[in-house]
């Protein structure tokens, strides 16, 4: 009599158990290979994303140079209705040495008109030597004429005295040329606009609003070391005339 039992004969196929086991190993196969496919597909999409941008901004740094937006201010007297431009510093290394030329310019011509048509007391000398290191010699004759009592009742040291002051301040300043050879040297002529208020004792008077027009050159003359510090470039001004804008009251 054979006995039953449970027991399966080799070879005979295999148990749902391993054939799970199998199957699963291969859904962890199929897992695993879709993953890196995707990773691969990632990395290529984020290649061409990177290579994209390069190239952009290749372009767009060559395009740069070509364009170039300068801002600038238009400013408005409210009491005369005049117009200026308000000017900035280039960046640009063309525009540097011409820019930097007219800031010095401009720097020099509104530190002769504080010295020149202002007027303090306590600085009165040395705003008369300061006009005469930037005047070429006939300026300075007309200058040390106009400011002398003895020649001018109206100099200024008679009108103002010692209890009033005269403070000036630049509106704008013009320039109506970048530089002309004359007599073997490069002059400039620009406009300066500027205004006037005289005080005396806490009482303002009316501001009242000039023009001037100055002819500029750079000289190279022989100086004394205290007034090369003062005067360092040899600024020297060849021709003055100064004007009350009508619109000043």
């Amino acid at each position: 009599m054979t006995a039953k039992g449970d027991n399966k004969k080799p070879g005979k196929g295999k148990t749902i158990d391993q054939q799970y086991f199998e199957e699963a190993r291969g859904w962890d196969s199929d897992a695993i290979a879709k993953t890196k496919q995707s990773e691969r597909r990632a990395w290529r999409v984020a290649g061409v994303a990177v290579t994209v941008a390069i190239l952009e901004a290749i372009g767009i740094s060559s395009v740069l140079p070509l364009k170039t937006v300068e801002p600038f201010v238009i400013r408005v007297d409210n009491n005369t209705g005049l117009t200026d431009v308000v000017s900035t510093l280039k960046e640009k290394d063309e525009g540097v040495k011409a820019t930097a030329q007219e800031a010095l310019n401009k720097y020099w011509l509104a530190q002769y008109i504080r010295h020149r048509e202002g007027y303090l007391w306590d600085t009165r000398d040395y705003d008369r030597e300061m006009v005469g290191l930037l005047s070429a010699p006939t300026i300075q004759q007309q200058y040390a004429e106009y400011t002398d009592p003895r020649k001018n009742p109206q100099a200024p040291i008679v009108v103002y005295g010692q209890n009033s002051e005269v403070e000036t301040k630049v509106k704008a300043i013009s320039m109506l040329n970048t530089g002309e050879e004359l007599e073997g040297e490069t002059r400039y002529t620009a406009l300066v606009r500027y205004t006037k208020q005289v005080r005396r004792a806490g009482e303002f008077s009316p501001i009242t609003h000039w023009a001037a027009t100055i002819t500029f050159a750079y000289r190279n003359e022989p100086m004394r070391l205290d007034d090369r510090t003062k005067n360092p470039l040899g600024f020297q001004v060849i021709s003055y005339r100064n004007d009350q804008e009508a619109g000043g009251l």
